[in-house]
């Protein structure tokens, strides 16, 4: 793949996996609602593939276990970062859960004994302050908007957690069964979580449906398939530096569309985080995305 061709499949990535947090605002139903109808559409979107894969599915039963395993954290995830999305800003929500790749790093340390050195330690350290600053801000505007930035964060641990354990089975297990196996295993957690906790209902729009939709094609089908695909053929730092622009551009779509204008500690708080995941980048050896 050429740099141009390779930087344009980026950007249109990018730019899908930057609607989640406004289509999910603009949706009116109950937060567990809105993740289960995202992952069951994507699931449903993923299976039509699986008549044409002619593939082997789990050699290994410990791959298969690691891979439920791995859909239960996606679920947990989108379980948590959408609750926490629904309660503060789209600013603070999507730079918090852009975290990520700070606890990858961290549970690669933990347990692969991966070394992260200095810049991984310094990493850390300031994805703790951005963190700090981001949820100090919207404590003063309203106490809701801290237990948003919470969940986000949390949400950011899942995800991070999803991400390590995919790291390492990406390698031995094929696209479609993995996929179709950790969406399908995410949109089960999701009804169970909403039926354990009461928080699921049927949606009373069908405006509601659209949105599901759209939020399973765009960001989960589109933007990180393009964003898996950039991955195998181009160089890890300028597709993992490539996530940034997430922040960014939900931050600009929720300024356009919602007027959420970010507070200046959000703003210095997620400089320093962009920082910290720069450097954390830097010292991976393989690229990884950021789920939202």
């Amino acid at each position: 793949m050429s740099a141009t061709k390779g930087a344009i499949v980026l950007l249109i990535g990018v730019f899908f996996v930057s609607w989640a947090a406004i289509l999910i605002k603009l949706s009116h139903s109950e937060p567990t609602t809105i993740a289960f109808f995202r992952m069951f559409f994507s699931t449903i979107m993923v299976a039509v593939a699986i008549p044409f894969y002619h593939g082997k599915w789990f050699i290994q039963k410990r791959d298969l276990a690691i891979t439920l395993l791995s859909g239960i954290f996606l679920g947990l995830h989108f379980y948590t970062w959408v609750a926490g999305l629904k309660v503060t800003s789209i600013s603070s929500s999507v730079v918090l859960v852009t975290t990520q790749p700070i606890f990858v790093a961290i549970l690669g340390y933990l347990i692969l004994r991966e070394r992260i050195g200095i810049y991984g330690v310094i990493a850390v350290i300031l994805g703790l302050l951005g963190s700090f600053l981001v949820a100090r801000g919207d404590l003063k505007i309203d106490p809701a908007h801290l237990k948003g930035d919470i969940l986000s964060l949390l949400g950011a641990v899942f995800a991070g957690t999803y991400l390590f354990l995919g790291r390492y089975l990406r390698p031995r297990v094929d696209l479609i069964p993995y996929i179709v196996t950790v969406y399908g295993v995410s949109s089960l957690v999701l009804l169970i979580l909403g039926l354990a906790t009461r928080s699921i209902a049927v949606p009373t729009g069908g405006s509601d449906y659209l949105i599901f939709f759209l939020l399973a094609l765009g960001p989960t089908i589109l933007g990180h398939n393009l964003y898996n695909y950039a991955l195998r053929h181009l160089p890890a730092f300028p597709v993992g530096i490539s996530i940034l622009g997430e922040p960014v551009l939900a931050t600009i779509w929720g300024i356009l569309i919602f007027g959420e204008k970010p507070l200046f500690t959000t703003l210095l708080g997620g400089i320093i985080i962009i920082l910290a995941i720069v450097l954390v980048m830097t010292r991976m050896k393989k690229a990884i995305e950021v789920v939202a």
